[in-house]
């Protein structure tokens, strides 16, 4: 086992153990904290839906849409590509994309999100993250940015930070973490 999936075992175990006992709480205290992301108005963000432990997000997209914004979410079309962007409101229909996740139809427009919100299994405080091991938002970032620079915003619960992140040259670093705590800036080499 290399130190990249060590570190994601542990991580899996705490961020479970921390869901079960504060997630409901930290979703509420997430979605306050709005206004410290400061985004232009009518900003398109893309968000996700949560799966097992991680951050429900869905407070703070509710948040988002009534500060103004539009929401859009990942697709995934193939294995190991890019995800690509639909515009999302938050009763739409949803259908399993080739990952087996659920998104946007495929009558839904595609779009450029101005911002990347992202689950993650743990951060640093350089703004590297660890996630699940797949690749699709770094290689969806790293694309995404050789186009136009686009804010990537991890979202986890507070007790996701690491000392140090395992990290890859093709592993893109983060803007910004927002926790139930608050937000947290790092400065990228762009």
């Amino acid at each position: 086992m290399d130190d990249k999936q060590t570190l994601r075992d542990h991580l899996i175990a705490a961020r479970k153990t921390h869901f079960a006992a504060h997630g409901a709480a930290a979703a509420r205290d997430l979605a306050a904290h709005v206004p410290a992301l400061d985004l232009p108005p009518e900003s398109l963000i893309a968000a996700y839906l949560p799966m097992g432990s991680e951050m429900d997000v869905r407070p703070l997209m509710a948040a988002l849409v009534e500060h103004g914004h539009e929401l859009c979410l990942p697709v995934c079309l193939a294995p190991h590509a890019p995800v690509i962007f639909r515009r999302f409101a938050m009763d739409d229909a949803l259908a399993p994309d080739a990952m087996g996740i659920d998104a946007p139809l495929d009558a839904a427009q595609t779009v450029q999100p101005d911002i990347v919100l992202l689950p993650l299994l743990g951060y640093d405080a350089s703004g590297m993250r660890l996630g699940r091991g797949g690749g699709y938002y770094d290689r969806t970032l790293e694309a995404r940015r050789a186009q136009r620079d686009i804010m990537a915003c991890g979202i986890a619960f507070a007790m996701q930070e690491v000392d140090k992140c395992p990290s890859a040259p093709h592993d893109q670093a983060l803007d910004a973490v927002l926790t139930e705590t608050g937000l947290t800036r790092f400065e990228r080499k762009r």
